[in-house]
This record gives C-alpha cells, structure tokens and sequence, in this order.
C-alpha cells in the first residue's frame, strides 16, 4: 500500500477549506514526496503571510539558544508541514523501558570506533583518507589486557586493498595517524564504498578481525573541505534479527533550527512472546551525548503488523549541536498491566553506521526538503 499524507489547505483566515491526500513516491533507497506536498506547501505559506499571522515562537529544547533571528520564510515552511500531518502524542516524561545506563556512552557499537579524516584531489583524482586513531576496541581474545591492532582499508564494491597501517602494540586506543592516497574518478565517487576493518594480531601470528564500518562516499559533502568522522565499528559475525522495519523521514530547518520526525509506517513486526498480533505504536527519544532530552510518542494502531502512521514530530536543536544528538526510534507494543514492551528500534545521527548514517546524511544534504526511508528493527 502507498503510505499517504494528509494535507490541509487553509483560508486567509486559518480555516480549512480543501484536505488533499498525498502520495509518498519511493524512489530507490530514499523517498521524496511528491511536487504536490511542494505546492500544497506554498500555499499555506501565502495564506499565513497573507493573514499578516506572526511566525511561531521558537523555544528550544536543547541548550540555551537564541533562534530571534531565524528566517521567517523557514518558520511559515515548517508550520505548513506540521499543518499536512497528524500531530503525535507528546510527553515530559522520560521514563521508559529503557534505562539510562542502556542508551549512555557508545550507544551505536559493541566493538569500539575509529576516527578518519576523508578529502578529494581533483589533479589528480585521488580519494585521500588519513586512518586518526581508534578507542574503546573489543579485547580479543575476550578477556585479554591489551591488543595489537592494525587497520585494513577496502574499496568496494571492487573489494580491492587500498592500505593498512603499521600495527599499533599494546592498547584499546591506538593512535594510527596514517595518510593513504587512491586513484578514483570524481564520477564513481558516488558508487564506492570506503570499507575499514580493525584486525587483532596476536603473538602466534594470527590475525582476528575485531570489527569493521563502512562508509557510503556519495554521503559525503565534498564542498566543505576535509570531513572528519568517528565511524562505529561492528562484528561482522553477527546475524541481525528478523524483527520488522519501520519507514520515517527526516527534515531539518537550519535558520529555525528544528527537526522534523515524520512516523510514516512500519511493517512484518514480530510480536514479543511469540503472538500474532499487537497493538503497535512508536517512541521517539532525542538523545544528547547519550542522555535522553525530550520524547514523543505516536498514536497506537490495534491487532496490526504493518500499521500505518503519518505523524510528525517536531525538536528544537541548534546547528551547533546538531552533530551531537542521536534519535532513537522504538516500535513498541502495549501489553497486559500497562506494560510496553519494545519490538526493535533504530538510532540514527551523525555517529551512527550503514544506512542510519546515510539516511543523516542525505538529510543533512536535502535541507527543507523530508528524506525518507526504509530501516530494520534491532534489539
């Protein structure tokens, strides 16, 4: 089924005069919304000026921030947006099912992280990537004091060597500082995969791989010079769990300083205790450095496994911490006594791996614009 938005035409005088349901068209990975959402768009922007109606009040969330100046055009965009969807369920409170303790230092990887600094040489074409440094790698064998640990660089989808640094004795937190230089076109930039892979080597002369990232070249933002990152590091081994996806876009305003969560829908969920159906609904919790700062909550849609939502919530956050917040999105489920027991859920933010991180970045490169996408449930 073709998830649908709903839009709202308003009158000078803030009434509603036409409801138009929207089509979301998927194309490819992403979904962006169809020229109708646009125009729809445009004309609750010309009737709020038209009314002379003051922007909103902008009251952050996060920080101390004065957003005075923010541009009005930006403000009369966004409340046009909240106007076409369902408002979700907002809450002050932080309780959850989820401790603290279980979202707080590296909420994204069990295997540690590794900093590298990424930039383009047009004459000639060549991909630079500096390997900085790694902290907080998974001891192999489990158990063991310290490591010596190396790290390979791979270019997908060829799968081809392109580096390795030297190898780095005796710590959880080697500091590597090694620069590597690859010939590749700016035209296949955008097909390329930048692969790490963190390997042990022990004094028997094995090799194990600790944990490995990658890195989708064609999410990067070439125009604002080198970029440097700390990527997540994950076991390869592991097996993910089949537990359902969700669908949910992104927006964020830069002069208002708001992110916008769309909960489009989700589908295949699996039900805790082995039921076969559930009365499904979502939390989104905004997280700064870890610690939960606001949550919202969505509508609960009964005995479905692939409901439908299209509800929006909004959060203040400033540019400057922007790089700094997490998402984390859980689909739960209500149960007996009250009880919300939680099916999966996904984090997202610029410290996040694979399709999260893509799905942060492409929204950070289509400003105003919403970015949907597909992403699997996770314990």
């Amino acid at each position: 089924m073709v998830p649908i938005l709903l839009v709202q035409e308003l009158t000078s005088g803030g009434k509603v005069t036409q409801s138009t349901e929207i089509p979301v068209n998927e194309t490819g990975q992403f979904i962006q919304y169809e020229n109708l959402f646009v125009k729809a768009e445009q004309a609750i922007s010309a009737a709020a000026q038209e009314s002379r109606m003051p922007p909103p009040t902008v009251t952050p969330e996060l920080l101390n921030h004065n957003n005075a100046h923010a541009d009005a055009r930006d403000l009369a965009d966004e409340d046009a947006i909240m106007r076409k969807l369902v408002r979700c369920y907002s809450s002050e409170s932080l309780t959850s099912v989820t401790s603290e303790s279980s979202v707080h230092e590296n909420i994204f990887s069990t295997a540690g992280q590794v900093e590298v600094i990424i930039e383009y040489s047009s004459d000639p074409s060549r991909l630079i990537v500096t390997v900085v440094q790694a902290r907080d790698l998974r001891p192999l064998p489990e158990g063991a004091a310290l490591s010596d640990t190396y790290v390979t660089l791979y270019l997908d989808p060829d799968n081809d060597v392109k580096g390795q640094t030297k190898i780095y004795r005796r710590s959880f937190s080697p500091v590597y500082n090694e620069r590597f230089s690859m010939r590749v076109r700016w035209e296949d930039l955008p097909r390329r995969t930048l692969r790490l892979t963190v390997m042990n080597y022990d004094r028997h002369a094995r090799h194990e791989e600790i944990g490995q990232t990658e890195l989708q070249l064609e999410d990067i933002d070439w125009q604002h010079g080198p970029f440097n990152t700390w990527l997540n590091l994950h076991d390869s081994n592991e097996k993910p769990e089949n537990l359902g996806d969700i669908m949910f876009s992104l927006s964020y305003l830069p002069t208002a300083e708001r992110l916008t969560v769309v909960i489009v829908k989700a589908r295949g969920l699996i039900w805790s205790d082995n039921k076969k159906s559930g009365d499904p609904f979502v939390k989104v919790y905004l997280l700064q450095n870890g610690k939960k700062i606001s949550k919202k909550k969505t509508s609960m849609k009964r005995s479905e496994t692939c409901p439908i939502f299209n509800e929006a919530m909004m959060f203040s956050v400033p540019s400057t911490i922007l790089e700094k917040v997490t998402l984390r999105i859980t689909v739960a489920q209500f149960g007996m006594g009250g009880k919300t027991p939680s099916v999966g859920h996904v984090l997202i933010g610029a410290n996040a791996k694979g399709s999260s991180l893509s799905h942060w970045n492409q929204m950070l490169i289509s400003l105003r614009k919403p970015v949907a996408m597909w992403h699997s449930l996770r314990k």
